[in-house]
């Protein structure tokens, strides 16, 4: 029901927001967006900056209905399979980024260090799919259409032995079923456990990328208001971090395993301070709905930490 509630409300808001915010343009380059303090760069630990905007960028809020980043289609199952990053004659090593739409709002950042790192990279997502075991506990209707997804997805990585390096992400809020005695936690790391050791041998390395906090549901048309009335819409409209940052278990699985095959990226740092995370932040809109789905150009600006941190973790490689 909130699903359906939000939809409605986030297609009213995000015109609202479109129409009460002032054009800024991305700069060319991750590297341009740090030296400007332009979006997740406004959050940088080793540069800080402020950016005193209050317009965020309407192109982006109109843009991201749709929740998508340039990717070319292959025509491959599980559809939709997607690439993106460099060309195949240019590519030093391949990819893969693989979940739900939580996955998918990563893909504009991912495409940034494949960029980087001349990676070619394939998009295997699809909304409401954990990549994971325990899909056979999600709900019905979500089960039956994820259980096949998921074993086809996991096909369709033994007929891609080119992929080295595999992101996962998902909401870290997915329900599932339990019997008597179970834990979520038990299930869940379960499920994540066996459907990455299920991977080929070819998959060198699982990286979770940590799942986004989740904004107030009233959080965009506190935005169009702030806007409205002069006022930076970060400040103006936080969400208290106890409440937005849920128990991301696919992390807490890459700690139990202790393997360096299955490793975390955390940027909460970039969403949120000590008490509150905040829906805007160095001049662009976070999230395009309240569901925690980042627009497509925080995303990109977060794609310079998510290589800095991948960077780290390539030392041990």
């Amino acid at each position: 029901m909130r699903a359906v509630r939000v939809r409605l409300v986030v297609a009213c808001v995000l015109v609202a927001v479109t129409a009460a915010a002032a054009a800024v343009a991305l700069p060319a380059g991750v590297s341009g967006a740090a030296r400007s303090c332009f979006g997740a760069a406004a959050r940088d630990p080793v540069r800080p900056c402020f950016n005193p905007s209050i317009a965020v960028q309407p192109s982006v809020a109109h843009r991201d209905d749709v929740a998508e980043s340039k990717c070319t289609d292959t025509a491959e199952e599980p559809s939709p399979v997607c690439t993106f990053g460099v060309t195949r004659a240019r590519a030093r090593a391949v990819v893969a980024l693989v979940g739900d739409s939580h996955a998918l709002h990563w893909r504009a950042a991912v495409d940034v260090v494949a960029h980087h790192h001349r990676w070619r990279g394939y998009s295997v997502t699809t909304a409401g799919c954990m990549f994971s075991a325990a899909v056979t506990r999600m709900g019905v209707g979500a089960r039956e259409f994820c259980i096949p997804w998921y074993r086809a997805a996991q096909r369709w990585f033994t007929r891609h032995p080119e992929v080295s390096t595999v992101f996962v992400s998902q909401n870290a809020t997915t329900p599932i079923a339990l019997a008597p005695g179970e834990t979520n936690f038990a299930v869940k790391t379960a499920g994540f456990r066996d459907a990455w050791r299920a991977l080929p041998p070819t998959v060198k390395h699982v990286i979770v990328l940590r799942d986004t906090p989740d904004p107030d549901d009233g959080t965009l048309t506190c935005v169009s208001a702030a806007i409205a009335a002069g006022r930076r819409p970060g400040p103006a409209c936080p969400t208290p971090r106890a409440a937005a940052i849920h128990s991301d278990l696919a992390a807490a699985t890459t700690r139990v395993l202790h393997s360096k095959r299955y490793e975390t990226i955390d940027l909460t740092r970039f969403f949120c301070g000590p008490k509150d995370c905040y829906p805007a932040i160095g001049g662009l809109l976070v999230y395009r709905d309240v569901l925690g789905h980042m627009t497509i150009a925080y995303s990109t600006s977060l794609g310079h930490y998510v290589d800095i941190a991948l960077r780290r973790l390539m030392r041990s490689w």
